[in-house]
């Protein structure tokens, strides 16, 4: 299934964190009480749906192998106009990235620029190795100019690799390179980082009640809809 998905711009949505996302989210699939937390279709390169919209590729097709040969069959019709994807992937700010980074037990990418256009510079570097083979799927990441929030996240300008902690609060920078780093350095640098990130495994009821012993609560721009999610508590 993975390698199936390769074919296809996967997006991983915030689903309650921007009105305007939320719109396109509902066009994918909304239930009863409105926009779903979690949501799944095929699209084209338009943003057309080519399936219904579900809860799930499960919901939807049921067996693995059936998903796969969907993937397949639909990437192979649009295979031979198929360009390479050249931007980052990016979360819109550093709180939410890692709030998104430490719900999905992934590290953090912080690329930091002086200004809009170095930060933009350094992020078209990253990029090419965000899709890489090795590393694709691997992290979130933002793309940050100053000023910014948790300065000592990334005290200095660069690439910095970071472990989130388990609610989203803060967090460890695992390995940091500079700006004029080489592809070759900040490959290593990305990939030595990765590998230094720990999943710490959670259990759901257990860290809904240390979140909420300890006070912390995210409260999202869109009001939750899913009558399946009653805690907002990370």
């Amino acid at each position: 299934m993975v390698a199936a998905s390769r074919a296809f711009v996967c997006v991983r949505p915030q689903t309650y964190e921007d009105a305007e996302e939320a719109k396109i989210l509902s066009y994918v699939f909304a239930g009863r009480s409105g926009l779903e937390n979690t949501s799944f279709a095929l699209l084209d390169p338009q943003g057309k749906k080519l399936t219904a919209g579900s809860r799930s590729p499960t919901m939807t097709y049921g067996e693995v192998e059936r998903f796969v040969a969907a993937l397949d069959a639909t990437a192979a019709k649009y295979a031979e106009k198929a360009k390479p994807i050249e931007a980052l992937p990016t979360v819109r700010n550093l709180r939410l990235a890692l709030n998104v980074a430490a719900a999905d037990m992934r590290p953090l990418v912080i690329v930091r620029g002086k200004d809009e256009a170095a930060a933009k510079a350094l992020a078209r570097k990253v990029a090419k190795l965000a899709w890489s083979k090795e590393l694709v799927g691997e992290a979130h990441y933002v793309v940050l100019h100053e000023p910014i929030e948790f300065e000592k996240l990334a005290p200095e300008l660069g690439t910095s690799v970071v472990q989130p902690d388990p609610y989203g609060l803060g967090g460890k920078v695992l390995l940091h390179v500079k700006p004029e780093a080489d592809a070759k350095a900040l490959a290593k640098a990305l990939a030595s980082g990765f590998e230094q990130h720990k999943v710490e495994a959670r259990e759901h009821d257990a860290h809904v009640r240390e979140a909420r012993r300890r006070g912390i609560e995210w409260e999202s721009p869109v009001p939750v809809s899913d009558p399946h999610v009653p805690e907002r508590r990370r």
